[in-house]
C-alpha cells in the first residue's frame, strides 16, 4: 500500500523527477507514471493547490495553477518547467 511521503522499495522515487513525486503523494497512489494525465487519475481543482506546495517543496520552486491545467502529466509539467524556471 502507498503511504504519500513515504519512499517505496524499489520504486526508484530517488531518480523520479518531482512532478512524478507530488503526483503520487497528492494523489496517493504508487501506480502514476510520467504519462499519467492528473484530472484522468482522480485530480481536481481543488487538489492543485496541494499538488503545487508539495511540488514547490521539493523543487524550490512554485508554477502557475494554469500550468496544470495546459500541461497535465509529470513529463509534460517538468518539460515546460524547466522552460519557465
Amino acid at each position: 500500500m502507498f503511504t504519500p511521503g513515504t519512499p517505496q522499495p524499489d520504486s526508484g522515487e530517488s531518480s523520479d523527477s518531482a512532478w512524478l513525486q507530488a503526483f503520487r503523494e497528492v494523489l496517493a497512489s504508487a501506480d502514476i507514471d510520467e504519462d499519467t494525465n492528473f484530472f484522468q487519475a482522480g485530480g481536481h481543482s481543488l487538489l492543485i493547490p496541494k499538488l503545487l506546495s508539495r511540488y514547490e517543496l521539493l523543487s524550490g520552486w512554485r508554477p502557475p495553477a494554469s500550468l496544470v491545467f495546459k500541461f497535465s502529466s509529470p513529463r509534460e509539467l517538468e518539460a515546460e518547467s524547466a522552460v519557465l524556471r
